[in-house]
């Protein structure tokens, strides 16, 4: 539990530290994010925001996960390779999302990488977690069913599943991703939920590598949690795609590794609900040229409707803890008599 503690104070440390010189850089240079014509017309006045804001909470939790590895391996020689595996998911996704925003930021619109390209790259992403599973860390190819004791193998099938996982879970963050304080807020939620599912699959099941991965989601939440002193409405910051990528990505990863790819849809509900707003909204239009939401993704329906946007969060982040607090007792169930 003391490696857990200590990267949640690294990661919030880090992130209160290199936030604000991130916005005081950005504004210095004149740097900020380009707002969609198509959006709320509310949100025309966050255009020139700092952007890109995930960058530092990507960084802050990269160190709280080297230095609580690094000395947990100098004391005791222990790693695991389920830790550096989820690690590095984390990063690439990140860096997907850097090269979006990086290059929305250089044309100067709110469009960077194509969406084909973003999921080309994500497809690398899940080769590379198949290579991973196959040859490195020997991933288990079954799924669990909640509430039962039952597990069903897929065999080779199990990595469809893996790369609808990765590009799911990463795209429904980033549509997540459209309030201030939205995508940060419930991400860290989701993973307190994943951190503690981690913690007790080492600590009752002992699997040793269940600490590394709570280790990381500690870290994360901490500095996610920092990141929104900035990045709550009205936001000085926004975490851009480098940090909707990178938080879908290790929550994927995560889900994967512990088995609960099942329960990732109820513990994510939030974000398969934010998804499937823009899946009815695209497919019924197309059928019936009429919308069934004011707009899509559903915050920005209920913005329309007249709600301000901190109360949109505020009751995204209740619905997202209800959700993901089912997703934890279903897990959780099971160690009831």
């Amino acid at each position: 539990m003391n490696w857990i503690f200590l990267s949640i104070v690294i990661g919030g440390f880090f992130s209160l530290l290199l936030t604000p010189l991130l916005i005081k850089i950005q504004k210095s240079r004149r740097i900020g994010e380009s707002i969609r014509i198509d959006g709320p017309k509310t949100h025309s006045l966050k255009a020139g925001t700092p952007t890109m804001g995930g960058l530092v909470f990507v960084i802050a939790s990269s160190i709280s996960f080297v230095v609580v590895s690094l000395i947990k391996y100098l004391r005791y020689k222990e790693f695991s390779m389920e830790g550096i595996f989820v690690f590095s998911v984390f990063l690439m996704c990140s860096l997907i999302g850097f090269i979006d925003d990086y290059m929305s930021l250089k044309t100067k619109k709110s469009l960077g990488l194509r969406g084909w390209v973003k999921i080309f790259l994500l497809i690398l992403v899940c080769i590379y977690i198949i290579l991973m599973g196959l040859l490195v860390i020997d991933l288990d190819t079954y799924l669990n069913i909640p509430l039962t004791n039952i597990n069903v193998d897929l065999g080779i099938w199990y990595y469809i599943l893996v790369v609808m996982i990765v590009i799911g879970t990463t795209n429904a963050v980033n549509l997540t991703d459209g309030l201030d304080g939205l995508a940060a807020g419930t991400s860290s939620i989701v993973l307190a939920v994943f951190m503690f599912i981690a913690f007790l699959e080492w600590n009752i099941f002992d699997i040793g590598y269940g600490i590394d991965i709570a280790v990381i989601c500690g870290g994360t939440i901490a500095a996610s949690i920092s990141f929104l002193w900035w990045n709550t409405a009205p936001a000085e910051i926004f975490m851009g795609d480098t940090g909707s990528f990178g938080l879908g990505g290790l929550i994927a990863a995560v889900a994967i590794i512990l088995k609960q790819e099942i329960l990732l849809v109820l513990i994510g509900g939030i974000f398969v609900i934010e998804t499937l707003s823009v899946i009815i909204q695209v497919i019924w239009f197309k059928l019936f040229r009429k919308r069934v939401f004011k707009m899509a993704p559903i915050h920005h329906h209920f913005e329309l409707l007249g709600w301000i946007e901190i109360k949109v969060i505020i009751r995204f982040w209740i619905v997202c803890a209800l959700l993901a607090g089912s997703g934890f007792f279903l897990y959780y169930i099971k160690f009831i008599d």
